[in-house]
């Protein structure tokens, strides 16, 4: 079995790579070829923190069985200096069930999740947006604004300030990597008004912005929550664009965007527009015109996770990167 780092898998696999992974385990999930069952996840009763545990077995000619099992603890960073998300991803194979790979779940999740923006953006964004706005400073942030520049002609980025000392340091390694015009600012009302692309990556439990702000032609990528009673989005937002989602089955159970504006009775289930990956297999449109507002609401799912492991899996093991454990 080989250990993989997060310096092995940064090494390994690049955004590019990962997005094309990404939208074929979409796919591979639409087409029946996954065997995924739902997240568990246990709430713990220290500082808002939850065990999560994520199995799949891969849609591969020759399959893998893939499980990540993290913590979730979203006031880390303040109280202890530590990851919000910290963990592992283990591969096994399918046939023998024998481990193969364990690698360090927190850089990966960033990536996938990420690679599953950049998918989104691909099918949902307008193909000239430039300007760009994001909530959020963490890894995962750092991620989707990757992404969106590999898919899209970005030029400029407005970074939404919640006074995180994490901005300062975002805004110049993506003004610097990505060659983006970084701006931080405290006046959300513009930064949204002003986008034709808006991505959250909070820790949020309330929206973070208001729906009226959003211009025409605008696609919202919201990825910061996965409990129902959580939100990025506020009612309007919702009830005001074309809504696309990771998994069906699991947004009924975990988006609190899609749920709460449920509840309220602002929309029903059959508002959503469906899966990306139907969008992908080309059986629902994805933007049909300049003017509408999208938005992408995703989970998180095993098979992102496993398709991007998997992928790394096998670029170590025929480069001899990482670290042989037995």
């Amino acid at each position: 079995m080989v250990l993989l780092s997060r310096d092995d898998l940064q090494q390994l696999l690049s955004m590019k790579e990962a997005i094309e992974l990404v939208e074929k385990g979409f796919l591979w999930l639409h087409q029946k070829k996954v065997l995924m069952p739902p997240r568990a996840v246990i709430s713990t009763t220290f500082h808002r923190g939850s065990l999560l545990f994520m199995p799949v077995v891969t849609g591969e000619e020759k399959p893998f069985l893939v499980t990540k099992v993290i913590t979730v603890y979203p006031d880390n960073q303040q109280l202890f200096s530590r990851p919000a998300l910290q963990g592992f991803t283990i591969i096994f194979e399918a046939e023998s069930g024998t481990p193969v790979a364990m690698m360090d779940a927190h850089f990966l999740t960033a990536l996938r999740t990420g690679a599953a923006g950049g998918v989104a953006l691909k099918y949902l964004a307008r193909k000239e947006a430039e300007t760009v706005t994001l909530f959020g400073a963490g890894p995962q942030a750092r991620t989707q604004l990757e992404a969106a520049v590999s898919v899209l002609p970005l030029k400029k980025c407005y970074l939404v300030s919640y006074q995180d000392p994490r901005e300062e340091g975002l805004a110049r390694e993506m003004s610097a990597r990505l060659g983006l015009e970084v701006v931080i600012t405290g006046d959300k009302e513009r930064a949204v008004g002003e986008a034709e692309v808006v991505i959250t990556a909070t820790n949020s439990r309330e929206p973070v912005f208001r729906g009226e702000w959003l211009r025409p032609g605008t696609h919202v990528t919201a990825i910061g929550s996965f409990q129902p009673e959580v939100r990025e989005l506020d009612s309007e937002t919702i009830s005001r664009s074309r809504v696309f989602v990771d998994n069906l089955e699991a947004a009924r159970e975990e988006a609190g965007d899609i749920i709460i504006p449920v509840k309220e009775g602002v929309i029903t289930w059959d508002t959503v527009e469906g899966e990306i990956g139907e969008v992908i297999a080309g059986e629902k449109p994805g933007r049909r015109a300049a003017e509408e507002i999208t938005v992408f609401k995703s989970v998180g799912l095993a098979i992102q996770d496993a398709v991007v492991a998997v992928g790394a899996y096998l670029k170590a093991r025929d480069g001899k990167v990482g670290k042989n454990y037995f």
